[in-house]
């Protein structure tokens, strides 16, 4: 920690909500990774200045709101988090000059909007990518019921965000992402940092988009070939991550789709309409009174699934309020 200067953890300690590592990366989100490696650039100890926590059951329901950094009681919003260290003598962009810091800001917001919005078409717009590694990465770091719905809805509020700013168009989308790490290794060129041999603001956003474009094994990896044909970018993403969060992991290899055909069902695949003559159903084959129990048997499965979701679904809100609460009272 520089000399002179008074730590967090002087008055109380920053806690980190996020969604832990993935693929080497040091979060499964860009957003999280991106808080974690400022606070590292601020020269904060992890452990120390601040500890960074996966959710509990109970506040998995944040899931969409991470991270989320809290001081003692406080909870405190990332857009004000940088402002408050920087109050407290905490900023990497000390050493730039009033142009600098603009110069940080305009590639701050190409790397967040231009190249995000590349990566979020990438993630939640593409079937195989979403299907097959982005929902069950999600799903995994959440309890049930809701790792069933939650990246459902988040697919959906990334849907929603991509058609409000007219890229669901799947050139368009990609372009932006490819010319964004095109002006950005054009702009980092052999330096070790954006503005030097220093780390600033711009390579917290930086390395936290790069990483997760890197990292990810997508079974369509268009925006990662992309970058890889940038070596400076590459480069850049594993010094960060090996001077910061140790040594850099091994890149995945993307993830194979597996073949819908299957021989053993046709080339139509595994939902196919058509059967074999021997075993095609016919009217006559059960009788109404089999019918009925057939019906009120399928009813009475899914009455069941649905009061075990509710009562899934009313524990967690439970918990959470519950968990509000506390968090009131020792404010208070």
């Amino acid at each position: 920690t520089p000399n002179g200067m008074a730590t967090p953890g002087d008055e109380e300690q920053l806690r980190l909500l996020q969604f832990g590592p993935a693929w080497g990366a040091p979060s499964l989100l860009p957003a999280c990774t991106k808080v974690n490696t400022y606070l590292r650039f601020c020269s904060l100890q992890p452990g120390c200045d601040f500890v960074v926590e996966e959710p509990s059951a109970a506040q998995a329901a944040w899931a969409h709101t991470l991270p989320v950094v809290s001081a003692g009681a406080e909870l405190i919003e990332t857009s004000s988090l940088y402002a408050r260290l920087r109050a407290r003598g905490f900023d990497p962009d000390v050493s730039l000059t009033p142009s600098q810091r603009a110069e940080s800001a305009a590639w701050t917001a190409l790397v967040e909007e231009r190249l995000g919005l590349s990566l979020i078409y990438s993630w939640w717009e593409e079937a195989d990518n979403y299907n097959h590694v982005i929902r069950p990465a999600f799903a995994a770091r959440l309890p049930i019921p809701l790792c069933f719905y939650m990246p459902w809805t988040m697919r959906r509020r990334m849907h929603s965000q991509l058609s409000r700013r007219s890229c669901l168009d799947p050139e368009a989308a990609y372009t932006i992402g490819e010319e964004a790490l095109a002006a950005l290794s054009e702009r980092l060129g052999e330096r070790r940092y954006f503005h030097g041999d220093t780390p600033s603001s711009v390579d917290a956003s930086a390395f936290a988009y790069l990483t997760a474009v890197l990292r990810c094994p997508l079974p369509s990896e268009r925006l990662r070939i992309a970058m890889r044909s940038h070596e400076n970018l590459v480069r850049y993403c594993e010094a960060i991550c090996y001077s910061y969060f140790g040594e850099a992991e091994e890149l995945l290899p993307p993830l194979p789709v597996p073949s819908s055909k299957d021989p053993a069902v046709g080339s139509k695949g595994l939902y196919s309409s058509e059967v074999p003559p021997s075993v095609e159903p016919t009217l006559s084959s059960r009788t109404p009174k089999q019918e009925r129990f057939k019906r009120r048997s399928r009813n009475a499965l899914i009455a069941a699934g649905a009061s075990a979701l509710i009562y899934g679904l009313a524990n967690n809100v439970l918990g959470e309020t519950e968990e509000l609460e506390e968090y009131d009272s020792e404010g208070e």
